[in-house]
């Protein structure tokens, strides 16, 4: 039998709570409000890079948002196409953000591969298949991971199904469809405390909660979980606490100590939604070798839509009109300003929300 845990460490809240901790964690500064990601990441290019590469970033955000535009016609049935060559467009520029020297003749890095096509179309066979890095930063897809800290061998394949399991935005219809489990435990606070030189992370969850009562369980079990975390008591009957071993961390150096207990907790696997009142986070209960970062995952779906609309547009036809549909057509709707946000946040490195004025 466990034994019953262990008083919550005594320490005050770290100050200016650090927005999008852990998953957007740099350091801490204000949350970035804007109705327009676009210009917002056009921003980012022009505050960090060089000229050259600056307008070679900014060519690349002007094209994607031509590309995002015209995907917002409903009617359009190349809709998936269009959006994934907006999201190629925006993570090239991302990637010379984060100072990646692209090819100017990249290549996309992920493949449909030719399995996928059969006489009878089987969505719970269908594939994408990642190249290698390479030393030239020639293949963008296997570049995004790497900046997303991936830490899976590549190159390797992965199952749609198993990259739509882990979007968290269309979770719920999927786990309705497929029909398949929650895999996404809901943290109601990530807390920062500070004590004599030691930072530590108290994470709460609502016990009440039907998520956290059905995934937690197993969540808890896995070893990410249990090498970072540790249950202590709690003052709320409706929550469960845990915490972090404390990080040392001199005044000059509490941000370094923030960011190492965020890169703790992102191994673990975290994802995130945005919500009409910022980022809400989620631990991921899904084993190390199928976790992705939800934003890759999101990008490797739109591949694959993108793929089959261009190459097999009767291929689309089936998915849309069979039991997939909904997941598919959820996933079309939430994918692109939660993947837009998602990330200008991640450049960012603190949460970039809209403001209530612009949430329709």
């Amino acid at each position: 039998m466990p034994g019953r845990p262990r008083r919550p460490q005594q320490g005050d809240l770290v100050a200016n709570e650090p927005r999008g901790f852990p998953l957007l964690y740099q350091k801490r500064r204000p949350r970035v409000v804007t109705a327009d990601p676009w210009a917002f990441l056009s921003h980012l290019a022009v505050t960090r890079l060089a000229k050259r590469n600056e307008n070679i970033a900014d060519a690349y955000i002007s094209q994607g948002r031509d590309f995002f535009q015209a995907a917002q016609n409903p009617e359009f049935h190349s809709r998936p196409l269009l959006y994934y060559y907006a999201f190629l467009n925006v993570v090239k520029a991302a990637l010379l953000i984060r100072g990646v020297p692209l090819p100017p003749r990249a290549g996309h890095g992920i493949l449909d591969p030719s399995a996928n096509s059969r006489q009878r179309l089987r969505f719970a066979g269908q594939r994408v298949n990642i190249r290698n890095t390479t030393g030239t930063h020639s293949e963008i897809f296997p570049e995004f991971l790497r900046m997303l800290a991936y830490r899976g061998a590549l190159p390797r394949s992965f199952r749609v199904i198993d990259l739509l399991r882990v979007v968290p935005s269309i979770h719920r219809t999927f786990t309705q469809v497929v029909p398949s489990p929650p895999i996404f435990v809901p943290v109601a606070r990530f807390e920062l405390r500070y004590r004599r030189g030691s930072v530590w992370l108290r994470m709460r969850v609502t016990r009440t909660d039907k998520d956290v009562r059905d995934v937690l369980p197993e969540t808890r079990r896995r070893r990410g979980f249990t090498s970072t975390f540790s249950q202590v008591e709690s003052d709320e009957d409706h929550e469960l606490w845990f915490e972090t071993a404390p990080v040392l961390a001199q005044t000059r150096g509490i941000d370094t100590a923030i960011a190492q207990l965020a890169g703790r907790v992102r191994e673990c696997g975290v994802a995130g939604i945005l919500t009409v009142e910022g980022y809400r986070f989620y631990l991921v209960n899904t084993p190390p070798a199928l976790f992705v970062p939800y934003l890759a995952a999101m990008y490797a779906v739109i591949f694959y839509l993108g793929s089959i609309t261009r190459y097999k547009p009767d291929v689309f036809d089936k998915i849309i009109s069979g039991k997939q549909s909904w997941i598919v057509e959820e996933f079309l709707t939430s994918l692109p300003m939660q993947f837009l946000y998602g990330l200008a946040s991640e450049l960012a490195g603190v949460d970039v929300v809209r403001p209530y004025a612009a949430v329709s």
